[in-house]
């Protein structure tokens, strides 16, 4: 059944994403307190930079063929010719994109930081660059052969071993140890992932290395699949370091860290769903897709688990905003509270909409993919250039907020026209509980922090049992966690009717 799967995955992946989050709630705040806004100014900015060329540098292979492989799984020799492109792909790419950031250092540095001082950190981005290519293309290979425990155990690892070297190295050199802590995660991953494909094997079990023009063809067609979505994912990237540029420009590095808190909240908290949806979800879609009524039915399921597991979450967030901020970091990140909250109910929409977003990308409508993530991407960054004379530090949070509403409706509109998707009925209910509980929290909180307490806790709650009642209602079988929930549900008066179908409703 596709959706005990999906919550299978997505407990396994959010378990492994709720370790990593602890490790990079830890992280965050050693350094706050450590180095401070400044600091954490400028590890987002190389942090950003090092994401920027990954993306440059892969040219969309990580997705196509995470793809290609799903679609191959039982056709060994088409699988292990998939599995030798991205390992070429992976040495060739990383090497070209660790010199030519190398080259461009100091105008890179003079354009993101405002002084050519940083060069030779930004030299270094070039290595993580590369360590970060070889990480995403091996992790790709796992996902498309559905190893999702393997997955799981790699980004535990990494985060936990990046992050002791990483504060280590800022403890004893300060400002000048944050380069370390760039380096040390996609080092630390792509070493886990290289050694887990190994042991799996069969990169070479074709029995034949091939011929150049295959090889080329071979290249060339895999960086043609996935050059759309590196022009996708690259603005994803390059928008936020944009944005921090602004703000470095306009009100200083300190507001840029402030910026950076708070988009580093944002990711953390829908990272474990955005993760379990490459990991387990993608490729089953792609598997799924010429069937259009199991395709459908299946992006409807992850929607519903998505605002289910993070609609929640956020939630939390949007309510506890003026609390946890302090605590995570310091009370010098004060300012970093309302831009949290804005893009707490952004990040509403966006889990909404990145599965219907998937569905363009397993059918392979790279262009599609390009075209809404382009259009979510001007309206972001054009807001904030507008906003922020007017608004200051807060529009890029008013910015995000209204981007991410535009994103979701326009998925909804392209999946609709090209391929005739519709949301069901209790999907969109769902979704309008969720969205009408954030925008009274978000109202709340103009008001008293005990009312936006009060308003997001107590809508946190009731959604969430609501939630939990709709999905145990939709899964079939008698086992011990389902009958236990039916029967505690009904001891409350509030009991759960017995799934007929998993269709569309």
């Amino acid at each position: 059944m596709a959706l005990k799967s999906l919550i299978r995955s997505t407990i396994l992946i959010g378990s492994s994403s709720m370790a990593t989050t602890l490790i990079s709630i830890l992280r965050v705040k050693a350094l706050a307190l450590m180095v401070g806004p400044a600091g954490l100014g400028l590890l987002g900015v190389l942090a950003g930079l090092a994401s920027a060329g990954t993306t440059l540098a892969a040219l969309g292979s990580d997705t196509s063929g995470t793809r290609r492989i799903a679609l191959s799984r039982d056709d060994a020799a088409t699988l292990a010719r998939v599995r030798r492109i991205l390992g070429l792909i992976a040495v060739v790419h990383g090497l070209l994109a660790a010199a030519v950031v190398w080259w461009l250092r100091e105008p890179i540095a003079t354009w993101a930081l405002g002084n050519s001082v940083y060069a030779d950190d930004v030299a270094m981005v070039g290595i993580a660059v590369a360590l970060s290519l070889t990480a995403g293309l091996q992790i790709a290979q796992l996902q498309g052969l559905a190893r999702v425990g393997d997955i799981a155990r790699i980004n535990v690892l990494a985060s936990l071993a990046s992050t002791l070297v990483g504060l280590l190295a800022v403890w004893f050199w300060g400002m000048g140890g944050i380069i370390v802590l760039v380096l040390a995660q996609p080092a630390v991953s792509a070493l886990l992932a290289t050694h887990r494909m190994a042991t799996i094997g069969g990169a070479g079990s074709d029995g034949a290395r091939g011929q150049l023009r295959d090889v080329v063809r071979d290249w060339a067609g895999t960086l043609a699949q996935g050059a759309p979505y590196m022009l996708s994912f690259l603005m994803l990237t390059l928008v936020p370091l944009a944005i921090r540029a602004l703000l470095v420009r306009d009100l200083g590095i300190e507001a840029a860290g402030h910026f950076h808190a708070a988009w580093t909240m944002s990711v953390i908290y829908i990272g474990f769903l955005l993760n379990a949806m490459s990991a387990d979800y993608f490729p089953r879609l792609t598997a799924l897709v010429s069937n259009h009524k199991a395709a459908s039915a299946l992006v409807n399921d992850q929607v519903q688990l998505g605002l289910a597991f993070g609609g929640v979450a956020l939630l939390v967030i949007l309510a506890g905003a003026p609390i946890l901020v302090p605590l995570l970091y310091s009370s010098a990140f004060a300012p970093a509270v309302e831009i949290v909250e804005l893009q707490a109910f952004g990040n509403l929409m966006k889990i909404a909409g990145w599965p219907i977003a998937f569905l363009a990308m397993a059918r392979g409508r790279s262009i599609q993919f390009f075209l809404v993530e382009l259009a979510w991407s001007s309206i972001l960054l054009g807001l904030v250039w507008i906003w922020l004379p007017h608004l200051g530090l807060t529009a890029t949070g008013a910015a995000f907020a209204v981007a991410c509403a535009a994103f979701l409706l326009m998925q909804i509109i392209a999946a609709y026209a090209t391929y005739g998707f519709v949301l069901e009925r209790r999907t969109l209910q769902m979704l309008a509980l969720f969205a009408a509980a954030s925008g009274a929290t978000l109202f709340a909180a103009r008001y008293s922090m005990t009312i936006q307490l009060m308003t997001g806790g107590g809508f946190a709650i009731l959604l969430g049992l609501t939630s939990i009642r709709l999905i145990l209602a939709r899964i079939e079988g008698d086992g011990r966690l389902v009958a236990k929930a039916r029967s505690a549900f009904a001891a409350v008066g509030w009991p759960m009717r017995r799934p007929t179908s998993i269709g569309p409703a």
